[in-house]
């Protein structure tokens, strides 16, 4: 079984996150992915290390940014290595970059320069804020483009309360599909076409894109959603959170307003049968906080197992507010595949991306274990044309950087 991308050389200039899950992605469903890379190594690889970040002895944030690639590194302010850089690029079908624009120009890799050695390849560029306007050089990241000038932390700030912080990586993942999106669509346009392109995407574009549904509001001139405290949600049935006896939360999401009685009948409520002031979704919406507090001491009541195994009998739709560490015992999720095993490692797990692609003779490629720093700067080059000799005065000069 062979990855429907396989045939395709990748190569991603690239560091930190959105840009590198994109071509995990690609690498995932079978791109020969070639990740170039300083000599101490994309900075993303010590992510573990960073403050505030969950510690660990395990390099963890390289297994969903950088698996199943190669590693070629190259100082790109050294002319040699830029030269390098440029023949690998005249062997491949995509070049992947978050560079900025003044980086991309000190260190020859814009899409002038890039189009000019290979003018079939599909040039792929992120960047925070993008390619036009005041801000398009500005630095960007997703706790800035994506959540916070977007809007997004503003409609997740609690009533009454300070924002909150974005798990680490977030609108960059989300980023990372839209990216892998523009790469394949390009692909295609070069498979039709046999002409290259230049595609793009930006962390603020997916950040508006994520929150379309308040966006397209706002732009309809209908007023910012009203806050509400948990207690005070204005339609318990659909997007209540509840409170369990052992201080765990469900979330019910009833949208068919006959499902009402089920979640009565989950707990036995029967001194609700033929309350008037919740038999219709209009009454209910009158008299919303009473209902919500009687399903809060129906709730409650019980711990969450127990809650969950009632809920499910009576065929309610509802959530657990799951914890991340409960995930990685999900039976579902597990089931699904979510998190396969990086093949030599001792039984570490990772992420698998969120994209499926079924067909007689294709599969998607099991994680590899990430590579080292310049890993495969010697057989890259070699294969270039490049004698050993030559490669190891490269190293000499600096310009280009062996496995430690």
């Amino acid at each position: 079984m062979a990855g429907i991308l396989e045939g395709i050389r990748v190569i991603e200039v690239a560091s930190m996150a959105a840009a590198p899950s994109a071509t995990v992605m690609l690498a995932d469903h079978g791109a020969e992915v070639i990740k170039i890379e300083p000599l101490a190594g994309d900075p993303w690889r010590y992510g573990h290390m960073v403050a505030g970040m969950p510690k660990s002895k395990i390099a963890y944030t390289t297994y969903t940014q950088n698996r199943t690639k190669k590693s070629v590194a190259l100082d790109l302010k050294k002319p040699e290595a830029q030269a390098a850089l440029l023949k690998l690029v005249a062997t491949a079908d995509v070049f992947l970059t978050n560079s900025p624009r003044n980086v991309q120009k000190h260190l020859k890799h814009t899409y002038e320069d890039i189009k000019a050695v290979n003018p079939e390849i599909v040039y792929a560029w992120i960047n925070g804020f993008g390619l036009e306007g005041p801000d398009k050089d500005a630095p960007g990241f997703d706790m800035t483009a994506w959540y916070a000038r977007t809007g997004i932390m503003e409609e997740l700030r609690p009533k009454e309360a300070g924002p909150v912080p974005l798990p680490v990586g977030t609108g960059d993942l989300n980023t990372a599909t839209a990216l892998f999106s523009a790469v394949m669509t390009g692909l295609f346009h070069k498979e039709r076409t046999g002409k290259g392109s230049k595609v793009s995407t930006s962390l603020m574009n997916n950040g508006l894109w994520a929150n379309s549904s308040m966006m397209q509001a706002a732009l309809v001139g209908a007023p910012a959603m009203k806050k509400y405290h948990r207690e005070e949600w204005p339609n318990p049935v659909t997007g209540g959170v509840f409170k369990t006896q052992d201080n765990r939360y469900v979330i019910i999401v009833e949208l068919n307003p006959n499902n009402v009685d089920n979640l009565r009948d989950a707990f036995g409520a029967d001194h609700l049968k033929g309350d008037e002031r919740f038999a219709t979704p209009e009454q209910r919406a009158v008299n919303h906080q009473a209902l919500f507090d009687e399903m809060q001491a129906i709730v409650g009541q019980h711990d969450l197992a127990k809650v969950k195994a009632r809920l499910k009998e009576f065929g309610v739709n509802f959530s657990v507010v799951q914890t991340t560490e409960e995930c990685t015992r999900d039976e579902h999720m597990i089931a699904n595949g979510c998190f396969p095993e990086v093949e030599g490692t001792d039984g570490i797990r990772t992420i698998d991306s969120p994209i499926q692609v079924e067909g007689n003779g294709i599969n998607k490629v099991k994680p590899q274990n990430p590579p080292k720093v310049g890993e495969h700067t010697m057989s890259a080059l070699t294969g270039l044309g490049y004698s050993e000799e030559e490669v190891q005065a490269l190293v000499a000069a600096k310009a280009v950087g062996l496995p430690r």
